[in-house]
């Protein structure tokens, strides 16, 4: 069984693609080592990745409350996290020091642990045999946004994500998308980045105009927080060809007020 504080912080980086939107980089080194990007599997439809080591280093999980705390302590020889949805179960793979694998993983190489559903475990050896990832484009994508951030997140285009409420509303911005990722920045300030490639320059401009009315309609609900209105109301859009992109800035505090309220 994969830990309900693991989905939590999962649940944190999918936030992420609905708040803030990030520039793209050229040829940005691999985000995830080759070990590690061996384990993905084809049929993976939302890779996070998670440098454990910048939040423990950031005021930031003070603010998302005890979940981040016990789930960094549970890894607490493990520096990166990968955490891959296949639209059934979570996959959740561990690089760190450890001589011994965290509790309920299972070792994959020196210094990698796998934990996830028995029988995808099986098809995560067999890809990690190969030599080679199953999802390049999601890990490219992922190395383009989230080379220096503490968690960045990478889905394809047209795969409703596990969401409920009023932030399901952030599937029909998928809908428009070849793929989609996010970012978030820790450092005096906390930067939520976003990034959505359209399937053509028509859809991109769809794509653009929901996630404009998105931000609107999520920062007049937040009357009574301005300091949350603010941030939504601060955000940065842009399109250029198929590519749209937005930022979001503020207090790590303020961001992990955000982000708290859609994972509890």
């Amino acid at each position: 069984m994969i830990a309900v504080r693991s989905r939590l912080l999962f649940a944190g980086a999918v936030l992420a693609l609905g708040a803030g939107i990030a520039c793209r980089q050229a040829g940005p080194p691999p985000v995830v080592d080759a070990g590690a990007a061996a384990c993905i599997t084809g049929d993976t439809v939302a890779l996070a990745g998670i440098d454990l080591d910048r939040l423990r280093a950031s005021p930031f999980v003070n603010g998302m409350g005890g979940s981040a705390r016990d789930l960094l302590a549970q890894y607490n020889k493990a520096s990166k996290l990968l955490v891959a949805w296949n639209t059934r179960d979570l996959l959740i793979v561990a690089r760190g020091t450890f001589t011994a694998p965290p509790a309920g993983t299972r070792t994959v190489e020196p210094g990698l642990a796998v934990t996830g559903a028995p029988g995808r475990i099986l098809f995560v050896l067999a890809q990690h045999q190969s030599g080679r990832t199953g999802a390049p484009g999601l890990i490219a994508y992922g190395s383009e946004i989230g080379a220096r951030s503490a968690i960045w997140l990478a889905v394809r285009g047209g795969k409703p994500l596990p969401l409920s409420g009023n932030v399901a509303n952030l599937n029909h911005l998928l809908e428009d998308a070849d793929v989609a990722g996010a970012a978030l920045d820790l450092g005096d300030a906390a930067t939520l980045r976003f990034g959505a490639r359209g399937r053509t320059e028509e859809s991109a401009a769809q794509l653009e105009e929901r996630l404009r009315g998105f931000l609107t309609l999520a920062g007049e609900a937040e009357v009574h927080r301005p300091e949350l209105a603010r941030l939504f109301g601060a955000a940065r859009i842009e399109r250029s060809g198929r590519e749209v992109t937005a930022t979001l800035s503020a207090s790590p505090d303020v961001v992990a007020k955000l982000l708290t309220d859609f994972v509890r």
